[in-house]
């Protein structure tokens, strides 16, 4: 596989700042597991769950059901990777209803992911926490926020039929004592629809109270029609294997895009070893191909 052109991304954190006060009720923990996971990039078309984005589906049926104060919500490990798993401490009115609703939820979504996500699971159950419950309006932004944000495939590609244009994906959620962090990997082959997406991050946190930092920034490495380098890499491929090389663009980051990027006019292209499941435990490399 010949790569010739890649996406351009950033890191989007949004922050939002949160105040405790005691409360009462019943502490629930509520869990989202068993999914698959995956490269943020190369996987965010595969229609596989982001365990963050459900969790606030959960607590946002939830809080319908019965008065809920948030604890503590956390998800993810890396802003590249899809979020396997996510866990949250709540403080509901009442358990019983506040169960129902997440169990009601439960089967929709084994029936909505039995095909990408079969072995998702959304579990409640009883827990013990010393810890302060936010207050009524912080738990209701934060629960907005997790609820309405947006993630996953934004555009596909009008040119090169099959590739994902525009996405992001929400990898990493923690709670602080004072605030809520939410780390999205933000990508696109068009710059400016990144940084529309990175806009509309911005937008969203600011209404909720919250603030928004960016790092990370790398532009697209757009394809090039007419490459002498690709021309003659296929050539050599050709005479040396007796097949054609398969050549593409990635919805990912790779080192060329910021060579590139550098160095104007530059032709170039990547190659590598075979990797499968990238960014999951089950990342795995082939040895033939690396030789």
């Amino acid at each position: 596989v010949f790569t010739v052109g890649c996406a351009g991304g950033n890191t989007t954190r949004c922050v939002l700042p949160v105040r405790r006060t005691e409360g009462r009720g019943e502490a629930l923990r509520v869990t989202v597991s068993g999914l698959a996971g995956g490269h943020s990039g190369q996987e965010i078309d595969r229609g596989r769950a982001n365990a963050v984005q459900l969790m606030g589906r959960a607590l946002l049926a939830m809080s319908r059901a019965a008065e809920l104060r948030l604890v503590s919500v956390d998800g993810g490990l890396k802003d590249n990777a899809i979020p396997r798993e996510a866990s949250a401490l709540v403080r509901v009115s009442d358990g019983r209803a506040a169960s129902a609703a997440a169990e009601e939820l439960a089967a929709a979504l084994k029936n909505e992911y039995r095909a990408a996500d079969p072995d998702i699971c959304l579990t409640v159950e009883p827990a013990e926490t010393a810890r302060t419950p936010m207050d009524a309006d912080s738990t209701r932004r934060c629960v907005c926020f997790l609820a309405c944000a947006p993630n996953g495939v934004e555009a596909m590609s009008t040119e090169i039929p099959g590739l994902v244009q525009t996405s992001l994906n929400l990898g990493i959620l923690t709670t602080g004592e004072a605030e809520l962090s939410a780390s999205f990997c933000v990508r696109s082959s068009i710059d400016t629809q990144k940084e529309m997406l990175s806009r509309r991050l911005e937008c969203m946190t600011g209404q909720l109270g919250g603030q928004v930092e960016r790092s990370g920034e790398y532009g697209a490495w757009e394809y090039r029609p007419d490459s002498p380098l690709r021309e003659l890499m296929t050539a050599v491929y050709r005479e040396q294997y007796g097949a054609e090389p398969k050549i593409e663009t990635i919805h990912a980051g790779v080192e060329c895009g910021l060579f590139a990027a550098k160095l104007p006019g530059l032709d170039c292209v990547s190659i590598g070893p075979d990797l499968t499941d990238i960014h999951t435990p089950r990342e795995r490399l082939s040895v033939s191909s690396t030789a």
